[in-house]
């Protein structure tokens, strides 16, 4: 919980004016606890492997989603941007899709991926053992979104903040109540 609503909540909120359907990826035997909290208004999709990481989850949301273009966010991350996901949906036009790098690092979980192309890449990498999104990337022609561009419409990357614990969680509580536009 943060500021008395469910994290995935703020994500699913920010996506809601970018994306036309939802599909929240979630862990093996964890969709019953999703719909709780959700409701039936998105559509939850549980991973068929337990254990296998991140590529696991994109591959989920990749196989349920019904668009062609999918943009993709943990659900983690409160303080997502719109505009910058609108950026990084304008910038994969006519690629396989596009990754944001932050701090020399990708950030596959912020990404855009076509579906079918994506999909095929990422499930080939996890038949050959390889458990990290970026494990695909050679298979794909991808627009890496280099931190200046992001920085235009999230100067302090807080989209990429992750909340990953109690002191993390405490921060993001001092400033909602700092910054009401949250």
């Amino acid at each position: 919980m943060l500021g008395g609503k469910p994290l995935i909540s703020y994500v699913a909120q920010t996506l809601e004016s970018v994306a036309d359907e939802i599909v929240i990826a979630v862990a093996k035997g964890m969709s019953g606890r999703y719909r709780e909290v959700l409701g039936d208004e998105y559509i939850i999709a549980e991973d068929k492997r337990a254990g296998v990481g991140p590529i696991e989850g994109l591959v989920t949301a990749l196989s349920a989603a019904n668009e062609d273009t999918v943009l993709v966010s943990p659900c983690d991350t409160p303080f997502l941007k719109v505009d910058l996901c609108i950026s990084i949906v304008s910038l994969a036009r006519k690629r396989d899709g596009a990754v944001p790098r932050i701090r020399g690092n990708f950030e596959p979980l912020h990404g855009v991926y076509t579906r079918i192309k994506c999909l095929a890449a990422f499930e080939e990498a996890m038949e050959e053992g390889r458990q990290r999104p970026v494990d695909a990337y050679e298979m794909l022609d991808l627009e890496y979104v280099d931190e200046d561009i992001v920085r235009v419409t999230d100067p302090r990357l807080e989209s990429f903040w992750n909340l990953n614990g109690r002191e993390d969680l405490e921060q993001a509580e001092e400033r909602l109540r700092r910054n009401s536009d949250y």
